[in-house]
């Protein structure tokens, strides 16, 4: 099974977030995207982001009309930061191990991921589908994400290994994972 998973304070959700999972779905045949509000963000200004309660709510009613999206309380559930790490092990203790997990994000996040709690761990445990925005060249895009990590990663050895089979989307490997970072996922924006 192909889940992914697409985290966030979604405050509010949009159409941004529905359309890109909705994309993604297809592209890379996941049978389901997991929507997971955070509890409290560890890189966001608290005091404007909306009460978790109300984010989740938001959530579930504007996922409902799609059966091929769900939403997790998992980290409001366990209350603090809400780290990523922390999720995708408690994800993977839930699932079986022949769930294929992949955590969708946009382009902006990913390229600040190096601040995030056991990020080697991250890539260790899970793939990556990373979005373009709109304002974003994507003629270079997987140059874009590889020449990133390599400055900020001399350990990790990240290579382009030329297209998925499934999405048709730029694959980039990881040395120290069996996973990988798909990059340039066609259209979809955040």
């Amino acid at each position: 099974m192909r889940i992914g998973i697409m985290g966030g304070t979604f405050n509010p959700i949009h159409y941004g977030h529905l359309n890109s999972a909705a994309e993604i779905t297809g592209m890379f045949r996941l049978e389901k995207v997991i929507f997971i509000p955070t509890f409290i963000p560890p890189h966001k200004n608290v005091k404007d982001i909306i009460e978790p309660q109300h984010r989740l709510k938001m959530t579930e009613l504007a996922v409902e009309s799609d059966p091929g999206f769900s939403v997790s309380s998992i980290e409001i559930d366990r209350k603090g930061l809400s780290y990523s790490i922390e999720t995708i092990n408690e994800l993977k203790r839930i699932y079986s191990r022949e769930v294929e997990l992949f955590f969708i994000m946009g382009i902006d996040a990913f390229l600040e991921i190096h601040s995030w709690k056991d990020v080697k761990g991250l890539f260790q445990s899970c793939n990556f589908i990373v979005s373009t925005r709109p304002d974003y060249r994507r003629d270079n895009f997987p140059e874009v994400i590889l020449n990133y990590f390599r400055e900020k990663y001399d350990n990790i050895q990240f290579e382009l290994v030329g297209d998925d089979e499934i999405s048709g989307s730029s694959k980039i490997t990881i040395s120290i994972s069996k996973y990988a970072i798909f990059a340039e996922i066609g259209r979809a924006h955040v």
